[in-house]
């Protein structure tokens, strides 16, 4: 398929050995609560050239008791210490919105729960988590303090393990 088929928001591409790895946001996952849960979830498309791209393949899906059960926004896949790590969005009944971190041997999958629910502050609105690591090999959690809870959203980050 071409890329300009490909529907998705939120595009992250991870090269790795000579493929490109495109992760992004579901048309369907942005700005409601589907009445299937179980059409909650990430994909991943695979390219040599950034043009032409292998259909999708789903690497995480809503499962029951899984936190998250409205919004799975903005995943990004990060390589570190042998893994790759899954960085997104979710929002759920009685949480509020944060990065939850999920794992991974391969970037294609499948995806598993890493991380106890979101990263960030359990009483915050937060979004669009990514990872960093600095020059000393601290690794840390870059997120954004959502606008619509303190009315100008800032930048913030946390350590990680």
């Amino acid at each position: 398929m071409k890329l300009e088929e490909i529907n998705i928001r939120d595009p992250f591409i991870l090269p790795y050995n000579g493929v490109y790895y495109l992760y992004g946001t579901r048309a369907h996952n942005c700005w409601s609560q589907p009445d299937d849960l179980s059409t909650l979830g990430f994909d991943v498309y695979e390219s040599i050239d950034l043009e032409n791209w292998c259909a999708s393949k789903e690497i995480f899906r809503y499962f029951d008791g899984f936190w998250g059960d409205q919004d799975f926004w903005a995943p990004e896949v990060h390589l570190y210490q042998g893994k790759c790590y899954l960085f997104a969005t979710f929002i759920g009944k009685n949480h509020y919105r944060g990065t939850m971190v999920l794992v991974s041997d391969s970037p294609t999958g499948p995806f598993l729960p890493h991380s106890d629910g979101a990263l960030t502050p359990k009483n915050w609105m937060c979004l669009d988590g990514t990872f960093y690591l600095d020059q000393s090999g601290q690794a840390w959690l870059v997120f954004c303090h959502e606008w619509k809870q303190i009315t100008d959203g800032t930048i913030c980050r946390g350590k990680l393990p």
